[in-house]
């Protein structure tokens, strides 16, 4: 959620019109939430699916490796607190993609199996989003 007043600062707001959803980080959120916050408004919340606390596999027998993308209200974590794999071999919904665990360990054996490296919430910032999105799915 968003808020923006008048003069830019943010303000608490419960108003559903700042929602913003998507299905995947590096396509659809990160770029919408730094559009955002150059506009001058603050993110008071963002969740994003925690493949820590999910079952999940990634079907390795099919010709494009993607990450499922489950839905439910307990599938998701704050996003500021999340351990994030990337530049793997793992596409999520629209091609390469940040992939968020709550445990460090689970993504670091995540990025070690599917030839990537970890990050941290507050390493992703535009730079690395434009690269990610310029990387051709395989």
């Amino acid at each position: 959620m968003y808020t923006r007043n008048p003069e830019g600062a943010a303000e608490e707001s419960e108003d559903a019109a700042h929602l913003a959803w998507f299905h995947t980080l590096a396509h659809g959120l990160f770029p919408y939430h730094f559009d955002m916050v150059d506009d001058g408004a603050e993110a008071t919340a963002i969740y994003v699916t925690d493949y820590s606390g999910v079952d999940w596999e990634v079907p390795e027998e099919a010709e494009r490796k993607k990450m499922p993308a489950p839905t439910a209200p307990d599938t998701f974590a704050a996003a500021t607190g999340l351990t994030y794999a990337v530049e793997t071999d793992v596409m999520g919904g629209m091609g390469p993609d940040l992939i968020p665990f709550s445990e460090t360990e689970e993504a670091e054996t995540f990025a070690d199996e599917h030839g990537g490296r970890t990050i941290e919430y507050d390493d992703i910032d535009r730079s690395l989003v434009e690269g990610i999105q310029m990387t051709e799915m395989e």
